[in-house]
C-alpha cells in the first residue's frame, strides 16, 4: 500500500526530476484518459506496455496511443506532442506510420479544462522527412485533430 506521505514525495520528486516527471505525469494522464473514455461509454482495453511501440489502448475495437502535450509550445503558441519510443536511436525510436489507428493528446494543462483531449488518425499525422514509413516525432496539434473521438470512430473504415 502506498501511503499519503509517499504520494506527496512522488509528486515532489516528479517536479524535481524531469525524466521521472515526464513518465509520472504521462502515466497519470493515461490513467485519467482511460477513466474519461469509460465514463463516455467507450469500451476500453488497456494494452500491455512494451518498448516496441504497441498502442496504449483498444477503444471500441480501434487501437489508440495516448500522449500528454509537451509543456512548452511553439513560438506561435501551437501545442505539440512528441511521438517516439523511449529507447533506441532514430529511426528505431520512431513509430511506424501504421502503428495505431488513432492517437490522443491530453491538452488539459494548457487549456485548464479537465479531460480536454485531442484525437487524430495516425494516417493524418505528419510523416518523417527522412525515414519512409515513419511518422515525425514532433506533431503540431492543428486542424487534423478533433476534440470528439466519436467523430473519428464514426468515420473509421
Amino acid at each position: 500500500m502506498i501511503t499519503e506521505n509517499e504520494i506527496k514525495e512522488l509528486v515532489n520528486f516528479a517536479k524535481q526530476d524531469e525524466r521521472f516527471g515526464v513518465a509520472f505525469y504521462g502515466a497519470l494522464s493515461q490513467i485519467r484518459h482511460k477513466v474519461y473514455l469509460e465514463s463516455c461509454g467507450f469500451t476500453v482495453k488497456v494494452s500491455d506496455s512494451d518498448n516496441f511501440g504497441a498502442p496504449d489502448f483498444v477503444v471500441n475495437g480501434k487501437t489508440m496511443e495516448h500522449k500528454k502535450a509537451r509543456n512548452k509550445t511553439l513560438s506561435d503558441g501551437t501545442l505539440i506532442a512528441e511521438f517516439q519510443k523511449s529507447r533506441g536511436k532514430v529511426p528505431d525510436r520512431l513509430y511506424n506510420s501504421d502503428f495505431s489507428d488513432f492517437v490522443s493528446v491530453d491538452v488539459s494543462e494548457h487549456t485548464k479544462k479537465k479531460n480536454d483531449y485531442r484525437y487524430a488518425r495516425v494516417s493524418d499525422l505528419k510523416k518523417h522527412h527522412k525515414h519512409n514509413g515513419k511518422i515525425s516525432s514532433t506533431q503540431k496539434i492543428n486542424s487534423v485533430w478533433v476534440s470528439d473521438l466519436k467523430i473519428l470512430l464514426e468515420n473509421a473504415a
